[in-house]
């Protein structure tokens, strides 16, 4: 398994969640510009699971290419297993204080599309040049958000980052249906990027029903329901699934 933005949050309880589920030998690679997150995740995963293989690397994706993720892979045995799984998490809100009107400088178009939309499709493409065995599933989930089908004043590169993403992952399934793709929106969990879209809206409705932290969603709940959804196959390739779908 290879995981983005596995230092906290989401990607770090997803590390463990799937950990635990591995047979031995098994390999998780993961991802994020924080090392000391990155080694906290690898020491939660090994607590659950020493019989197989965690490998870190801190990567700034906001500046990332092809040459560096092949780097990465490059160790991995393509021929050793029978599940390749790559998860997509990392990702950032953008510049809350712009407006959509405001939006208009493309250095930070570039900078925030770079993280959000650039690294993922080289990492998927590298990922998919790697382990192009006909023998072996590949595996690849978008981690999205409501806001990548629903408008939100003041998250206009939060939610045009998501659509971006979703699109790519469609026609790449369109593209290519013999893999296992699925965007998963894990609902509205209390991380860091909650937290600052609850503090730094420009929204003031956004804001007020931030603070109420009505319906928020326990990390451990979504992680479960995305893990048990990936092991029931019980979507079409690529689509999407909301924590709160059926």
């Amino acid at each position: 398994m290879i995981l983005t933005g596995a230092s906290k949050g989401i990607g770090q309880h997803l590390a463990v969640e799937i950990g635990r589920l591995l047979v031995p030998e098994s390999t998780i690679v993961l991802m994020a510009r924080d090392t000391n997150g990155l080694e906290k995740t690898k020491e939660l995963v090994n607590k659950e699971n020493g019989n197989i293989l965690v490998e870190y690397y801190s990567v700034d994706l906001y500046n990332s290419n092809a040459t560096m993720f092949e780097k990465i892979v490059e160790p991995i045995d393509s021929t050793k297993y029978e599940l390749f799984l790559l998860i997509h998490n990392a990702g950032s809100i953008g510049n809350l204080d712009h407006l959509t009107a405001d939006m208009n400088d493309p250095d930070e178009w570039n900078k925030y599309m770079s993280l959000n939309l650039y690294s993922v499709t080289c990492l998927t493409s590298v990922f998919l040049s790697k382990f192009s065995s006909d023998t072996a599933e590949k595996c690849i989930v978008n981690i999205t958000s409501l806001f990548g089908i629903e408008p939100c004043k003041s998250l206009g590169y939060y939610c045009i980052g998501k659509a971006s993403r979703e699109m790519y992952f469609r026609v790449l399934a369109l593209e290519n249906p013999s893999l296992n793709i699925l965007s998963y929106s894990p609902g509205p969990v209390l991380t860091d990027m909650y937290t600052d879209i609850r503090l730094n809206s420009r929204d003031e409705v956004m804001r007020e029903q931030l603070n109420s932290k009505q319906n928020i969603v326990k990390i451990e709940d979504t992680c479960q329901k995305l893990v048990n959804t990936l092991a029931m196959r019980s979507y079409k390739n690529g689509s999407r699934l909301d924590y709160y779908d059926r």
